[in-house]
């Protein structure tokens, strides 16, 4: 769960930025108006993620909490302006299908794919295991970096061919939408399924090793809100986002991932005392979302085009 939440920014959001230099040369990238939803919902989840390591355990009032950030989420997202997508193969041909073929074939597919997942998830990891047993790799590593590796990658190639058609704005909100459903709906369903397992109701309790790990995800998270509070991505934000994550695989001590969530902090303090820009757009993310919630007409931070 620490690993996918992590690469997703330290790699996918980076890796956006990247790819629009390198095709476009576009130094940044400008998020839109309603790109402030995901923002909001993933400030809340990052702010109530802290708790988790102080209290050192998962339990289902964290999923009450995370969960309802999570459907709060949804209804917003349902909320928004619906825009036309273009559509391409398989897609255009589902769209072309009358509507109760095409809810079918929709459901379907969803189905047979999660089938596919629950199938193939225990031998896939009994593999991993497998297989780091038998290199003397650490099965810690291979479950937090590889797997989700590996299921991420998917979503990688998509956001970067996005990111290839000048599309790297809509490619940013993929991966922010993604980002808030791992943060809510991934963290706030594990005691639930936890407990499943278990037959009743119980606590995850943390060892000092998955401690570490969130709380390193979640000063991470904070500073990545940090960055695009203002709205905006560049080319030296994502750089340094990458360099962060990639330095931290290189060491394995507890305290040096205490120093890096302590420098994911003092970055995020630092950034949001010295950019007027970042401070009003954090204030503007939940300032509209309050007037939303009373049913006042929200006033979003200005959106923009690709930059």
């Amino acid at each position: 769960m620490t690993g996918a939440n992590r690469l997703l920014i330290g790699l996918g959001w980076a890796a956006v930025v990247f790819t629009g230099w390198l095709k476009f040369r576009h130094r940044e990238v400008r998020l839109e108006a309603s790109h402030s939803s995901e923002l909001f919902h993933l400030s809340l989840a990052t702010a109530y993620s802290f708790v988790i390591p102080l209290k050192g355990s998962l339990s289902v009032v964290d999923s009450i909490v995370l969960l309802t950030i999570f459907l709060f989420y949804v209804r917003a997202a349902i909320r928004q302006p619906v825009h036309e997508p273009e559509l391409n193969g398989p897609a255009a041909m589902l769209a072309r299908l009358a509507p109760l073929p095409r809810r079918a074939a929709t459901v379907a597919m969803f189905l047979f794919a999660g089938l596919t997942i629950f199938l193939a998830a225990e031998p896939f990891a009994e593999s991993l295991i497998a297989s780091g047993k038998r290199f003397g790799i650490e099965e810690f590593l291979l479950i937090q970096w590889l797997a989700p590796l590996a299921s991420e990658s998917p979503e990688f190639i998509v956001v970067i061919l996005f990111a290839l058609r000048g599309q790297a704005t809509a490619a940013i909100g993929i991966l922010l939408s993604s980002k808030v459903n791992q943060w809510t709906l991934l963290v706030g369903a594990l005691p639930i399924a936890y407990g499943v397992s278990l037959g009743e109701v119980g606590t995850m309790a943390l060892d000092a090793r998955q401690v570490e790990e969130i709380l390193l995800t979640a000063a991470q998270s904070a500073f990545a809100v940090a960055i695009l509070a203002n709205f905006s991505f560049s080319l030296r934000e994502a750089a340094t986002l990458f360099v962060l994550f990639v330095t931290q695989l290189f060491f394995t001590s507890p305290e040096v991932r205490f120093l890096y969530a302590i420098g994911y902090l003092l970055l995020t303090v630092g950034l949001l005392s010295v950019s007027r820009d970042s401070r009003s757009g954090l204030f503007s993310l939940f300032s509209s979302a309050s007037k939303a919630a009373v049913g006042s007409p929200a006033t979003p931070h200005p959106g923009h085009g690709e930059g």
